[in-house]
């Protein structure tokens, strides 16, 4: 039988003394959680493990002036591993990639399936603002509370509240026409194209 994962309010001490075990066991214990919403921003396998990998370093960089508890340390992830998607989303904006003819048309191939996501789940989340985005998936996909949310997102919780609704109303107002009909769901997702 294994041995069960250990608390992060176990591991913080261990970070701080920038233990390798602590490290190992952290990485063990957060780092799919911290991959799936890294994808759930980037909508990229490779780059959401970057995210999360450079958050891990920023870490051991820093381990040894961490203060706070294992609620502060799942948070720091969190919004470490958020900025880096944000940087990665602002450095795909400026450096654009285009296609070559000998690379295979990624957008065509079916890679969402993989993790099991509607694909016209997909798109409405992307008609989103990035913050909007993350707080959709910090709420409905990994279940953290509004107060958790506000500290990853460095906001306080009556604005994640805010900003949860009016995303909400927004993928409801981009799924309706999904749930009235095929053929005005493959018309949106045509109109998405």
């Amino acid at each position: 039988m294994a041995a069960p994962a250990p608390d992060l309010d176990v591991l913080v001490d261990g970070i701080r003394e920038r233990s390798e075990a602590a490290f190992s066991d952290l990485h063990h214990l957060m780092s799919n959680r911290l991959v799936s919403f890294a994808y759930g921003m980037l909508r990229d396998r490779q780059a959401a493990e970057d995210a999360v990998q450079q958050a891990f370093l920023e870490l051991a960089s820093t381990a040894q002036s961490f203060r706070g508890d294992g609620r502060s340390l799942r948070s720091w992830l969190y919004r470490s591993v958020r900025f880096n998607c944000l940087d990665e989303v602002r450095r795909r904006e400026r450096h654009p990639e285009r296609p070559t003819d000998e690379l295979p048309d990624i957008a065509s191939m079916d890679s969402d399936m993989e993790l099991g996501v509607d694909p016209i789940l997909e798109m409405a989340l992307q008609e989103l603002s990035e913050q909007q985005r993350s707080i959709i998936i910090l709420k409905h996909v990994l279940g953290f509370s509004g107060d958790e949310i506000a500290r990853i997102l460095g906001s306080n919780r009556a604005a994640v509240y805010a900003s949860a609704a009016r995303a909400e109303r927004r993928l409801k107002k981009l799924l309706t026409p999904v749930e009235s009909g095929a053929s005005a769901a493959s018309q949106w997702v045509e109109n998405k194209r």
